[in-house]
């Protein structure tokens, strides 16, 4: 992956650009200055090719998060910047083309493998919001510089009387303190990788899709109330770090 990387940075820009229907095998060719016989064995087809894309996104996601986790330098505050603003360029990169009409024939889009692709991106971008979600309840203070009301999260949820959310939660700050416990190790890096995919297995076992929709949505609402840091996150945070000295 590290030697196609920049080819598939390269793709990424051009389906943005172009979109996916206008896209063709020899525009990905013509970027990635490949031959046909290069590009059929490297990339396969354009399904294939956007495919990788995906996946690379998904991938470089779960690499932010694992990190982040390592990182005992960045504050709850950075984190929630960055999360937020990966989530947000990564909505506007890729989702905008799903609800265009040009994007892909829907008979198609059903039975194609970027289907499946599009799924599993879903799923790191949903992991983005559970882990603001985890900042907010378990690390950011009650007073910080992105002005978040921290106490608005923990209402809506008391509020809420909901037993899936309940239980989601039970299974989040489970999962959560599992992932603080892999980098307090004093292992290797691969050793704590291995441990972080085990985690992610149990996650995708004992959480099902219902319970995860309900976190992402309490989470969500809450964002609602406090727009500001996904408008304008960095000034935000230097007002209100003036604010508070």
């Amino acid at each position: 992956m590290n030697n196609t990387y920049p080819m598939i940075e390269q793709i990424k820009l051009l389906f943005v650009t172009k979109g996916y229907e206008d896209t063709s095998a020899q525009d990905i060719m013509q970027i990635c200055r490949l031959t046909e016989a290069d590009f059929a064995n490297q990339l396969k087809s354009k399904d294939h090719a956007y495919c990788l894309v995906l996946d690379t996104i998904g991938q470089n996601i779960d690499d932010l998060i694992f990190y982040n986790y390592a990182d005992q330098q960045i504050t709850p505050e950075q984190k929630i910047i960055v999360y937020i603003q990966n989530y947000m360029q990564h909505m506007i990169l890729v989702y905008p083309h799903i609800s265009q009409n040009s994007m892909i024939d829907k008979n198609k889009w059903h039975n194609s493998t970027i289907h499946y692709a599009y799924q599993r991106l879903e799923y790191s971008l949903s992991a983005l919001l559970l882990e603001i979600m985890n900042t907010v309840l378990y690390e950011l203070n009650s007073v910080n510089l992105l002005g978040w009301n921290t106490d608005y999260l923990r209402q809506q949820i008391k509020q809420s009387n909901s037993l899936t959310l309940s239980r989601a939660l039970d299974i989040q700050h489970n999962l959560y303190h599992s992932k603080i416990r892999v980098h307090s190790d004093n292992t290797d890096i691969d050793i704590k990788r291995n441990k972080w995919l085990e985690i992610q297995q149990v996650e995708e076992e004992i959480m099902n899709t219902k319970e995860r929709c309900t976190l992402v949505k309490t989470l969500l609402h809450c964002i609602e109330q406090y727009p500001i840091i996904m408008l304008d996150p960095v000034g935000f945070t230097e007002q209100r770090r003036y604010e508070l000295h």
